[in-house]
């Protein structure tokens, strides 16, 4: 069965297909141009006439007639054949395409400040009255969208493109209209901060593409974020997770959730990984985004595992039907029994000890910070919901609660009692292993003390020592 493309143009959809402002009118025109092209590639006349991988000129012929050429302006305006689509307005695509042009123009108006002449001159356009390097253009556009994909063909250097069997839709993000109320320039500002969360949402409209750095004035700008990121702003890996993410957010807006199959390179393993998973959210951390998912993790078990955006091979990911002899038994069961996870298991879990690892095994931390550092740096601060401040006495009953090697229980004991009677003693349930936590515990060095437990305080000291033998002279 073929894909149709049946969406209405309304406000959120066209911003879209513009990915910018359609405040200026050049934006609106080439947003309906690209409508009126998917309604028509996706249809039952367009599967017709033209195949599902064709060329830029496959199109032209089957769109146009044959006196139609397109190569200079003085050819579009030139020509007279009144059976060819590239005569038609903008308002007749619309009335051929069932759409009410009064109730449209009334609801687009609602969204953005255009002017009734400004939308009159628009309908009268000649959509596709374009010269080839702006309708080839398009084709791009649909591409870098997802409403299209290239191929790459051995034959001749023609650009190939091919319908994807599913189309993109809206995603909760993209229906948030963040312009209400907003000036010209704050707008445009507004679109310049959008742009520094591109790794939370790389499908959110940037509202102000159009506007020329002078009607930003950077002089008053108070608020600034920097996101230490590990992948490259501009970069095919940076292209290729906010592919995944979009794909991700497309399945999970669907409300029909498969379990996908991964191809995903471990760098714990060193090793290329097939896992089959049930996917459930992304989250940042750590300068990376990570998929948070249930399933086959690298090491081979069914359980929840985090996957890194970067180290999935984004050609990969194929969808699966929960009859599939992949699917692990256990995740064919949750789904029979309507047991699968969500977000709020992982945020439960999150609560449940300090560090991003969730699904690792949790322990008892005790820190000691001398007077002076808690006083500045650490009272009043939130770590975790378990992050509690006790007394040494209690410090001492969770030692010898904690520590059942006699010896070892005893020379925590002594240390405990030569440190100064006003420094602060703090417990907390951390995941064992968790690199964010042992990144936090290292960055502070000789302001922290790790008391419990004994495994993780003699993993430190080592690499204390470690990085002392480093310095060393002579």
């Amino acid at each position: 069965m073929n894909t149709l493309f049946k969406d209405y143009p309304d406000c959120k959809l066209l911003q879209k297909l513009a990915n910018g402002s359609l405040d200026q009118s050049q934006n609106l025109t080439r947003a309906i141009r690209l409508w009126v092209l998917l309604r028509w590639l996706y249809s039952e006349k367009g599967y017709t006439s033209l195949a599902d991988t064709f060329t830029y000129t496959d199109w032209r012929k089957a769109f146009f007639t044959e006196t139609h050429k397109d190569e200079t302006q003085a050819d579009i305006l030139n020509h007279q054949d009144s059976n060819c689509d590239c005569l038609k307005t903008t308002k007749k695509w619309l009335l051929e395409l069932e759409v009410p042009i009064d109730k449209w123009q009334n609801s687009l108006q609602t969204e953005i400040p255009i002017a009734n002449s400004e939308l009159e001159k628009l309908l009268e356009e000649k959509l596709f009255a374009q010269v080839r390097k702006s309708l080839q253009s398009d084709f791009d556009l649909l591409v870098s969208r997802n409403y299209l994909q290239r191929v790459n063909h051995t034959t001749g250097r023609s650009k190939y493109y091919h319908r994807v069997k599913k189309l993109p839709i809206l995603t909760k993000l993209e229906n948030i209209d963040v312009k209400t109320n907003l000036s010209m320039k704050n707008q445009a500002y507004l679109a310049e901060t959008l742009g520094m969360f591109s790794f939370l949402d790389p499908n959110l409209p940037v509202l102000a593409e159009e506007f020329s750095e002078e009607e930003v004035d950077k002089d008053t700008h108070r608020i600034f974020l920097y996101v230490d990121y590990v992948v490259p702003e501009s970069s095919p890996v940076q292209d290729a997770v906010d592919q995944i993410q979009s794909e991700l957010q497309e399945i999970w807006d669907s409300g029909q959730i498969l379990p996908l199959l991964l191809t995903y390179h471990s760098a714990h393993q060193n090793q290329i990984k097939e896992c089959v998973v049930y996917p459930v959210c992304i989250y940042f951390m750590e300068r990376a985004k990570y998929l948070c998912a249930y399933g086959t993790t690298p090491k081979g078990d069914i359980n929840w595992y985090k996957y890194r955006l970067d180290r999935i091979i984004s050609q990969r990911i194929e969808c699966l039907d929960w009859k599939d002899t992949r699917v692990p038994q256990l995740l064919r069961e949750m789904h029979e029994t309507n047991q699968l996870p969500t977000p709020k298991n992982i945020n439960a879990k999150l609560k449940e000890a300090w560090g991003h690892d969730f699904y690792k095994e949790k322990a008892l931390m005790i820190l000691r910070f001398e007077q002076d550092f808690h006083q500045r740096y650490i009272d009043g601060i939130s770590i975790h919901d378990t992050f509690t401040r006790i007394s040494s006495e209690q410090t001492a009953k969770l030692i010898q609660q904690y520590t059942l090697n006699p010896e070892h229980r005893n020379a925590l004991l002594e240390i405990l009692q030569s440190r100064p009677t006003t420094d602060a003693y703090y417990q907390v349930y951390y995941r064992v292993t968790d690199y964010y936590v042992l990144r936090w515990l290292r960055a502070l060095g000789s302001k922290v003390e790790v008391l419990l437990p004994l495994n993780l305080r003699q993993q430190i000291a080592q690499e204390i020592q470690d990085t002392l033998n480093l310095y060393k002279f002579g």
